[in-house]
Formats: structure tokens, C-alpha cells, sequence
């Protein structure tokens, strides 16, 4: 993978504004010149540029961000294969796609399995794709596969702690092949 910098000194965020949110609702708010002070990241799931192996980005609620932030790095390798995952609830709520499919490699080396755990739901009629807990997903798309690849995840605690458990105790794959964020 490549060494990216932040030279060009653009930033980029995926803000879902949510109705009587405390915070989206002030970012929506916000007018040019407005000051935004911002702190952070304190997670583990920052890139590993000096991996060679293909890379697993699964995300859900907002860890989109910082899932598509990793994606973006490694889309520039053009020998790097990505199968993103994004679990959500409903139809309604899956994104990502308007991101990744804009990259170089989309559908070749880049992959988009989006997941809905709850296929029943009103807002997920006619959903066609897959269904069920997006760890599960992530478990029957890619078999043993898994085992060779960079793995990183951030969303919902539930999520995290599911993917946690796949991952480190019942495939046990090296904890250092394993990165990821917990968002509340």
C-alpha cells in the first residue's frame, strides 16, 4: 500500500443528519468561516500501509467514515484486493456504495456486500440482497479467505463485539491482522 498524506489538506465526512440530533443537527447548521474544532482519532483501526495483504473493511452506522477513509488509501494499489461489508438495519439505511463505486478497481479488485438484518421491516421491501447479521455475512462470503486478510471494522458496539468474537476467538486470526473502532 501506498504512503498518503493529507498534502492537499482536504477533508472529506459523511454526516447523517438525524432528527433532533445534538450534533448533526449543529454541523448542518454551520455557515462558511464557521471554526470546527476537532479531536481525535483514538481508535485501532488506522491503516497498516506495510500490509500486503488483500484488506476486509466492514462497517455499520457510522462507522462508514472511517471504513471508507481505509478504502480510499489502499484504492491506489492497484494489486490490493477490498471486500467492504456495510450491515444495516433496513434497506433504507444502506450506503456506500456512491463512494466506493467512484473509485479505480470498482467491481474488479473492490468489492461491495452490503447486508440487512432486518429483512421484514417495511423499509426493506424489495431488498434482494443479502440478509442476517453482517458478521455472519462477512463469515459465509469469504470462507478461509478471511484468514489471509487485513481486517478492519467500526460500528454499533453489538457489531464490534460480534466481529471481535468471529474473528479473534472463534477463527483465531493474530490480533495484529485485526483493527477496529467502537462507535456508540
Amino acid at each position: 500500500m501506498s504512503n498518503l498524506s493529507n498534502k492537499e489538506g482536504v477533508w472529506e465526512f459523511q454526516v447523517k443528519r438525524v432528527p433532533n440530533g445534538k450534533v448533526s443537527n449543529v454541523l448542518f447548521a454551520l455557515k462558511t468561516g464557521d471554526i470546527l474544532r476537532l479531536d481525535g482519532p483514538y481508535g485501532l483501526a488506522h491503516l497498516v500501509e506495510e500490509s500486503t495483504r488483500p484488506v476486509v473493511c466492514i462497517a455499520g452506522g457510522s462507522g462508514l467514515a472511517p471504513m471508507i477513509s481505509i478504502a480510499r488509501s489502499i484504492g491506489s494499489d492497484p494489486s490490493c484486493r477490498l471486500d467492504f461489508f456495510y450491515g444495516g438495519r433496513t434497506a433504507a439505511d444502506i450506503v456506500g456504495s456512491e463512494y466506493l463505486s467512484a473509485m479505480p478497481g470498482w467491481g474488479d479488485k473492490i468489492h461491495y456486500h452490503p447486508v440487512v438484518s432486518l429483512a421484514g421491516d417495511p423499509l426493506s421491501t424489495g431488498w434482494t440482497g443479502a440478509t442476517g447479521f453482517v458478521h455472519e455475512a462477512v463469515k459465509q462470503s469469504l470462507g478461509e479467505r478471511i484468514r489471509e486478510s487485513e481486517i478492519y471494522f467500526a460500528g454499533p458496539p453489538a457489531m464490534v463485539e460480534a466481529l471481535q468474537r468471529l474473528f479473534i476467538f472463534e477463527l483465531k486470526i493474530p490480533f495484529d491482522q485485526v483493527h477496529f473502532d467502537r462507535f456508540f
